[in-house]
């Protein structure tokens, strides 16, 4: 009796041990300064962008923080400012890095690298292919939704050996493949209000008990070709303007949706958990920016349950 006593009070000091070790607790990847590219603040240690080739590229230093002075490295040289800097991208398909930082500081937390990926531009395509890729068309954004939609200026090419690349402090691009194909290269489309998006709700997810260290993938970016093979009929899904994702929690590792209010099953009760979270953050302030749809989806046997959300600019639930 007392040896099943003492072993239960280790067990238990063990988890609360676990619990408490700082280091082990949700981080959250902020840097101690933030910056803003195309109207986004970004507070992210790691970040990415699409950009086309030569396209100017510019990050402004958020105004709270100009009371410093930052350096940005492009190449082998280094800029210094306090409000921004302002260069060009590469011409040259591919993946690029810079770092911006706090002057003078040791601190890893004073300063954001950022991943610059130049992009294939659409009109490269050759009728529905990229390479061997198969995209499919467009359709034409009719004049009542051209506020809300706009065609990919261009595709991320994805090889193999790019697939551990952080895009932000919890979302490597191997989660961003399609399931079009296993075969490389891919091209995808991605906005970068997406990103911000997945980081900021799961950093809300935690803060409401609901531990994860990411999300798990149904589906982020669809080709139009892809979309239709599914049965899907819109010609205007969020997928395939690359703002969109299918997410579940899967702290197991097990590709299905947790058990996430405790009754001892994976079901439509657990995604509408996320469900109500994710029409939270829609209507914070802070997040207006990132707004868009909503809705929970239960499983059916191939895939477990999961909630969809984008950033189309408004926020709607289904």
């Amino acid at each position: 009796m007392k040896k099943a006593i003492y072993t239960t009070i280790i067990i238990l000091g063990f988890l609360l041990f676990f619990n408490s070790v700082p280091g082990l607790a949700f981080s959250n990847g902020h840097a101690n300064f933030s910056i803003k590219y195309e109207g986004l603040k970004i507070p992210f240690k790691t970040f990415s962008i699409f950009v086309l080739p030569g396209e100017e590229i510019k990050f402004e230093i958020a105004e709270e923080n100009r009371d410093k002075t930052y350096q940005i490295e492009l190449g082998e040289k280094v800029f210094e400012s306090k409000n921004s800097f302002t260069w060009n991208a590469y011409q040259e398909v591919g993946h690029y890095r810079t770092l911006i930082k706090e002057k003078n500081s040791a601190d890893p937390d004073a300063r954001i690298k950022i991943n610059i990926f130049v992009i294939c531009p659409r009109n490269n395509k050759n009728g529905q292919y990229l390479e061997d890729f198969r995209i499919g068309y467009y359709p034409d954004i009719p004049a009542d939704k051209k506020e809300y939609y706009t065609k990919p200026k261009g595709f991320l090419k994805i090889e193999e050996l790019m697939l551990g690349i952080n895009l932000t402090p919890h979302f490597k691009l191997e989660q961003f493949l399609t399931n079009q194909t296993r075969q490389f290269p891919q091209f995808i489309a991605i906005q970068e209000s997406l990103l911000l998006k997945l980081e900021f709700f799961l950093e809300d997810i935690n803060n409401a008990g609901y531990k994860a260290d990411t999300f798990g993938i149904v589906s982020i970016y669809r080709t139009p070709y892809f979309n239709k093979k599914l049965g899907n009929n819109t010609d205007f899904s969020r997928h395939i303007f690359g703002d969109a994702a299918d997410i579940f929690i899967d702290r197991n590792g097990n590709e299905w949706m947790d058990d996430l209010n405790g009754d001892g099953q994976s079901t439509i009760a657990d995604s509408n958990i996320l469900y109500n979270l994710a029409v939270e953050f829609d209507q914070k302030e802070k997040f207006a920016q990132l707004q868009g749809g909503v809705s929970s989806y239960k499983g059916n046997g191939v895939r477990g349950p999961f909630i969809h959300i984008d950033t189309r600019g408004f926020h709607i639930n289904w």
